[in-house]
């Protein structure tokens, strides 16, 4: 972590920015390992200790966890009494303008006592968080791990009538057992697998629906992100036409996954054999997301994206056509970019499964 931190002070010196108040919750865990609800982190762009805040609560938590800075224990609210003391010789204090709300800005505003200009600033640590070092892709790795076993374990359970929130809630007490989910488990069937983040209801299983699963376990703060559509019973001839274009879109998009493309034209992949099909209009979502503390992280791939890709980014690959008041497909996988391709960390079957 203090690789991480000190690459960040560099980043800071050549955007001339003094400091750095860091207080979003995934920043805090990668920049010095804290995972609790309360904290922010100071640091400097000099050689001094980074300043670690929190209150009471986490007294005994920050002791095994906060490394490689200095730690103060402060009032519940950390904004309220904030520890202007600490800003003695800073003159441009940036902030994260995506998390920091106006109105504690506001309050760390009318408690300063020098003149320091406070900047806002976007995506300094995210920026840095897109290319994952090796201890971060095993945890990824084995938070794929767990939702590849969970899934495999949860087809053995489906049946007729059964409810999208019977086999969500065992895909979350997997996860948990494990570790934690990485974000609300999916379960929708039939016509409701049209809705991309449908959530699940107490609706059963018919012969003949499409499953759409959207699952992710969490390992150590780190994510995983899977989506399989499955069928129960036999699958119809539309059923298996959308589900083929699907899997070939993704297998396109997979193909030319590879550093230094841009992120735009692996999305194009994808997007445009949907799209000559005549499905580009049921295809409205990006191919994919990165992935890591958080389980929509930079980079993006889609049609307007920028990104260019970089060996051991980690990203999602998911086309999918969605026709309404019928059903949805869905297929994802986590990817690892490296110089010539890629590493698909996911393993579960992607042929189409009947139950």
């Amino acid at each position: 972590m203090l690789k991480r931190i000190d690459l960040l002070k560099s980043k800071l010196k050549e955007d001339e920015i003094d400091a750095l108040l860091v207080t979003d919750p995934a920043n805090l865990i990668y920049l010095c390992g804290y995972t609790g609800s309360n904290g922010m982190l100071l640091v400097r762009n000099n050689q001094s200790k980074p300043i670690f805040y929190t209150d009471f609560r986490y007294k005994e938590q920050i002791k095994k966890e906060v490394k490689g800075c200095k730690t103060k224990i402060g009032d519940r609210n950390l904004f309220a009494d904030f520890p202007a003391i600490d800003l003695k010789g800073i003159k441009k204090l940036g902030f994260e303008s995506s998390n920091l709300s106006f109105g504690n800005y506001s309050k760390i505003k009318k408690q300063q006592k020098t003149k320091v200009k406070i900047m806002p600033t976007n995506n300094v640590v995210e920026n840095q968080r897109i290319t994952k070092d090796t201890a971060e892709i095993e945890k990824i790795r084995k938070a794929v791990a767990i939702t590849d076993k969970t899934f495999m374990s949860v087809l053995k359970i489906i049946k007729p009538k059964i409810t999208e929130k019977d086999l969500a809630t065992e895909i979350d007490y997997q996860f948990k057992k494990e570790d934690d989910i990485a974000f609300p488990t999916i379960v929708a069937f039939g016509e409701r697998g049209a809705l991309p983040h449908a959530q699940p209801t107490n609706t059963k299983l018919k012969l003949g629906d499409t499953i759409v699963f959207d699952m992710g376990a969490k390992y150590q703060s780190y994510c995983s992100d899977m989506t399989r559509t499955v069928v129960m019973g036999k699958a119809s001839k539309k059923i298996k036409e959308i589900y083929d274009i699907v899997f070939t879109a993704q297998k396109l998009a997979l193909e030319n996954i590879a550093q230094g493309k841009p992120a735009v034209e692996i999305d194009g992949y994808a997007r445009n054999y949907i799209k000559d099909k005549g499905y580009g209009e049921n295809f409205g979502h990006s191919l994919g997301h990165g992935i890591g503390l958080m389980v929509h992280e930079l980079p993006t791939l889609a049609s307007k994206s920028k990104d260019i890709l970089k060996v051991n980014e980690v990203f999602s690959v998911e086309p999918g056509i969605y026709l309404s008041a019928e059903f949805g497909v869905r297929i994802e996988d986590l990817v690892r970019v490296k110089e010539n391709g890629c590493e698909i960390l996911t393993r579960s079957p992607k042929e189409l499964i009947e139950l």
